[in-house]
């Protein structure tokens, strides 16, 4: 039992006046004035939801294709460390059973003291071999039922998936994995409108990390233009879009372009992490056996030397949120866009915002929105 004193909460989108947020048993009780004897002064910073980031891929020098309990349980530990209370690790493109040694590898994780777990998000292998970025194209396969089987199989984890809406019935499958209780994000495509809004008309929720590898206005076997993926997303009211807004993979003139057209609520900041993320410099790896790259930091993001691209993000999300208030996003929406928008599209019911029944999973901010305390499992822990 604890209670935060002297604490200005941001709830539902908006900043409230000074109070105490009461927690008992990891939950919030009550929003007022304090009722425990144990307390933490807050100082009259921002209280806000602990972030959340639905695609990341590692951290401190590790992956989730590893598939070691070491491995998810440091890249949790980095997570926890920057702000990120809970998180949906991220798969790369590689042979099925490499991909289903992660997700067992994730099933059999039980510790809970880093960063909580709140499903996978597959990021390929349904992915198009024109915009593969840092995936290996030769591992790129169809989501045909035969292909996708291993998805519903373990479907008790699989919460996301990418998936390029070119590929052969890639509409079919976006309906099955809907029905199944995953969320469909599109990306890594060379599609067309007319393929993309088949996926979106049969349930698919959002773009995968906008503006990279996503697709442009393009010709098929006729003069008719057709609109990309980046268009589709950026005019279609249904689509969210993921944004990894480290001002490299999106600078943040473009972000302001997404931001205008989008908003808040249908913007979720992604750190896209690889296990260079909290890391020195060195000689890194995004991936694991078949999957494995060399990646390595320049000029503050991760890139793949051999293929001349962008491979992930170094960023957390934390510092975007901050970056992106300095850039000239206002304190609220740079707020909503870690928190309460990803609870949205993923359907999280007790996260992402603060109120009576949530987890009491929290970040204290300065007036600059730089994390200065986590609170997590009703322990206070410094960055």
């Amino acid at each position: 039992m604890i209670s935060i004193i002297n604490a200005i909460p941001f709830i539902s989108g908006t900043f409230q006046k000074k109070s105490a947020i009461n927690i008992k048993d990891n939950k919030i009780v009550s929003i007022g004035d304090p009722i425990f004897e144990k307390i933490f002064d807050a100082k009259g910073n921002f209280v806000v939801a602990g972030y959340i980031d639905i695609h990341t891929h590692g951290g401190f020098g590790k992956d989730c294709m590893e598939a070691t309990k070491e491995s998810i349980e440091t890249i949790s530990r980095y997570h926890l460390s920057t702000g990120i209370t809970s998180y949906f690790p991220t798969t790369m493109t590689a042979p099925v059973a490499d991909i289903e040694k992660a997700i067992q590898n994730i099933r059999d994780y039980k510790d809970n003291k880093y960063a909580r777990i709140l499903g996978i998000h597959l990021e390929g292998p349904f992915l198009s071999k024109g915009a593969a970025g840092a995936h290996k194209p030769e591992l790129l396969i169809d989501p045909t039922k035969d292909n996708a089987q291993f998805v519903f199989n373990n479907k008790d984890l699989v919460k996301r998936i990418t998936l390029a809406p070119n590929k052969n019935n890639a509409a079919q499958f976006t309906k099955d994995a809907v029905t199944n209780g995953i969320q469909v994000s599109l990306g890594h495509d060379e599609s067309i409108d007319d393929e993309i809004y088949a996926c979106v008309d049969n349930g698919a929720s959002s773009v995968t990390h906008m503006y990279n590898c996503t697709s442009r206005p393009s010709r098929r076997s006729n003069p008719k233009k057709h609109l990309g993926l980046t268009e589709v997303g950026l005019s279609d009211d249904r689509l969210y879009t993921e944004v990894i807004a480290d001002d490299r993979h999106v600078p943040n003139a473009l972000f302001k372009m997404i931001y205008k057209l989008k908003g808040a609520d249908k913007i979720c900041l992604v750190s896209d992490s690889l296990s260079i993320a909290g890391m020195p410099k060195g000689e890194y790896y995004i991936g694991s056996g078949d999957s494995k790259q060399k990646i390595e930091i320049e000029d503050g993001v991760a890139v793949i030397k051999e293929l001349n691209t962008y491979a992930g993000s170094i960023t957390p999300i934390s510092k975007m949120v901050a970056q992106l208030y300095k850039a000239g996003i206002s304190k609220e929406d740079a707020i909503k866009m870690a928190t309460l928008t990803p609870a949205k599209l993923m359907g999280l019911k007790d996260l992402g915002d603060i109120k009576v029944g949530n987890l009491a999973d929290l970040n204290i901010l300065d007036k600059d929105l730089n994390v200065i305390n986590t609170l997590f499992s009703e322990t206070i822990l410094h960055p």
